[in-house]
């Protein structure tokens, strides 16, 4: 079941964009919920959700991703021969409303999507051969589940210089257990307002 759009993003300003990200857990948040993000643990996502800190403004590393998004893009096309646009929206789950995603591009003509990323040279035996964060599959199993999709891409640019793409399939359990994480999440703690316990992070 494809995903219902929660809200246009076209013209949105990062402040609203933020209090819409409120209303429910999106793909870099599960990876978090999940222990599997390097940078934000559950309580950190916990405190955004219920308002009680407000999302750290993004570094440097961020700001270039963000700003280096098209070029990835625009190579990925290049690459793969595959035609992408962008969705204006964030989308949310037709079963699951506090599953949400704002994803970067989707496939044209194709169920999939993709993910564009930037990362050092330091990062790249991370993405050697087969090899993908774990962090990235949550994530983009994540907006798997939100928009029904079959499989999406990933694209890389590491250290400036090399770009690397891969396609992950479908992965129906993981995308379960997904949800049963992220339902506790958010109906035991964001809703019941109770932090979950600290992992160490």
């Amino acid at each position: 079941m494809p995903a219902q759009v929660l809200v246009s993003t076209a013209n949105m300003s990062r402040e609203e964009w933020l209090e819409w990200r409120r209303r429910g857990i999106g793909g870099s948040d599960a990876a978090a919920i999940a222990g599997l993000s390097p940078w934000k643990s559950s309580v950190a996502v916990w405190l955004e959700k219920t308002g009680q800190v407000e999302p750290p403004e993004p570094g440097e590393e961020a700001y270039w991703g963000t700003v280096l998004e098209d070029v990835v893009a625009r190579e990925f096309s290049i690459r793969t021969g595959l035609k992408v646009r962008r969705r204006n929206a964030i989308l949310q789950h037709p079963d699951y409303p506090w599953m949400i995603a704002n994803v970067d591009r989707m496939i044209v003509g194709k169920n999939s999507g993709l993910e564009c990323k930037t990362t050092n040279a330091y990062m790249a035996k991370e993405w050697e051969g087969d090899e993908i964060p774990a962090q990235y599959i949550v994530q983009v199993q994540h907006y798997m589940a939100v928009t029904g999709a079959e499989a999406w891409w990933l694209a890389v640019l590491i250290g400036g210089q090399r770009f690397v793409h891969k396609r992950i399939e479908r992965d129906d359990e993981l995308i379960q257990q997904l949800i049963e994480i992220e339902r506790d999440f958010w109906e035991n703690h964001v809703m019941k307002n109770v932090p979950p316990e600290m992992d160490g992070s």
